[in-house]
């Protein structure tokens, strides 16, 4: 039989950044977890996507001697899908305001506010307009191994700050 297993910190971290861009966006955009096959992927809506992605992970060193406690900067990669290029329905418009949305804001299981990285432009074709912006937050990585000594710690158990 198999266990349930629960979400990942880095799948909470993109659920919760979704659900804040549609509570921002949805009436507007398309939100949605970037594509599986990008290659088949299809703008449908009729003013744009932001698309989210994990980027990557940088770790720090350990901060304890007798556990692995790491810092873990992670970037989210938000690609935008846009018709227009400029004007209000424009992605050059939408990156300011999503990055309005999301700098600040503290994610679930981050000791840091989210702040912005870096935006790039992609590319044009068949009049579809491709940026990307990435957004960088903190989280702390543990280890989850079976101490050789002491009781075993069954499951980590992570606490949202202020």
């Amino acid at each position: 039989m198999t266990s349930l297993q629960e979400p990942t910190q880095t799948e909470v971290l993109l659920d919760a950044m979704l659900e804040r861009l549609r509570g921002q966006f949805d009436a507007e955009l398309a939100v949605e977890l970037f594509p599986e096959s990008p290659a088949q992927y299809r703008l449908n809506h009729p003013c744009g996507a932001i698309l989210l992605a994990y980027g990557r992970s940088t770790f720090g060193g350990s901060e304890g001697t007798d556990a692995v406690f790491q810092a873990r900067n992670i970037v989210i990669r938000l690609t935008l899908v846009f018709r227009q290029l400029n004007g209000r329905d424009g992605v050059v418009s939408y990156l300011d305001r999503i990055r309005t949305c999301l700098t600040g804001w503290y994610a679930p299981h981050c000791d840091m506010a989210c702040r912005a990285v870096s935006e790039q432009f992609i590319g044009h074709r068949d009049g579809v307009w491709q940026y990307a912006q990435d957004i960088s937050t903190r989280m702390t990585q543990l280890q989850s191994m079976v101490p050789e000594q002491g009781a075993p710690l069954g499951h980590l158990n992570f606490e949202e700050f202020p």
